[in-house]
């Protein structure tokens, strides 16, 4: 399969200069020309769930917006490749998904679901609607998780 041709980067945004790596049925790679840590990473695994790690750092308002590559991403997977997307994983074990959920169930604040229901992962989610939650494992307890893998479904 030849490599997609390259999103064109988002209007006003400074520093974002994409390239896709890798795009193959399953995989899509996305990355920063501009910035060595802004980029997506994205799957869908043999359960047809789309799988993915973003990353801008350091958070210093340059560099292709995460949402964008999200989008990216998605639309190649379902809109181009005709892929049957059914659900949205989110595997955490460090970032801003990872610390939202631990800063919003200290001290039993909010349930691990309802945690989950806030993080960035699922507004993409939900925007694609996906928006019923899955628990699949965490590691740790309230506060204190150092992994949470959950997925996200119609």
């Amino acid at each position: 399969m030849s490599v997609p041709a390259v999103p064109c980067a988002p209007a006003g945004v400074v520093g974002c200069e994409p390239e896709v790596l890798a795009a193959t049925a399953v995989v899509y790679y996305l990355r920063n020309r501009r910035k060595q840590r802004n980029f997506i990473m994205a799957n869908v695994t043999g359960a047809g769930h789309l799988h993915f790690h973003a990353e801008n750092l350091p958070k210093d308002g340059t560099g292709c917006p995460g949402t964008w590559m999200f989008e990216a991403a998605w639309d190649y997977f379902f809109r181009d490749q005709k892929v049957v997307i059914r659900g949205v994983r989110g595997d955490w074990t460090s970032g801003d998904n990872l610390d939202a959920v631990n800063r919003l169930t200290v001290g039993g604040a909010m349930s691990l679901e309802e945690a989950c229901k806030r993080t960035w992962t699922y507004r993409r989610a939900k925007s694609k609607g996906f928006s019923r939650y899955q628990y699949i494992d965490a590691r740790g307890g309230p506060g204190q998780y150092v992994s949470v893998d959950v997925v996200f479904l119609p």
